[in-house]
């Protein structure tokens, strides 16, 4: 996991970007399939993208399924569906996909996604 300060309560949508490895066009995706959702700073003309720590954390838990080979339908369905995973379901070579998985479900970012009909 990356370390950050802790006395910075928001990151701009290019540091995550630099922190990450990865473009602000893919984090710009990962906000319209729904798997991320940070903060819109409303006192600007464009609405800037705020991410805090957890969104971060969140952040690398996703890149990380993205690694193993998880793509973002995949994991935009494990994460409205919140599927009950049984180890002895998947092949020992999964297991560390569902920790990972896990990690989503129990993480404060989780509770910001989930749609309450």
């Amino acid at each position: 996991m990356t370390i950050l300060a802790k006395d910075m309560p928001f990151y701009q949508i290019s540091q995550v970007s630099k922190l990450l490895g990865i473009t602000s066009d893919r984090l710009r995706t990962y906000e319209e399939e729904g798997i991320i959702k940070p903060y819109r700073a409303k006192h600007t003309k464009d609405g800037k993208r705020l991410f805090t720590l957890e969104e971060i954390e969140w952040l690398e838990i996703i890149r990380e399924l993205i690694k193993l080979g998880v793509t973002i339908p995949v994991i935009r369905i494990l994460i409205s569906s919140k599927l009950k995973i049984g180890k002895a379901l998947v092949k020992e070579k999964d297991e560390k996909i569902i920790i990972l998985i896990e990690k989503l479900y129990t993480h404060p970012v989780y509770k910001k996604l989930l749609i309450v009909p």
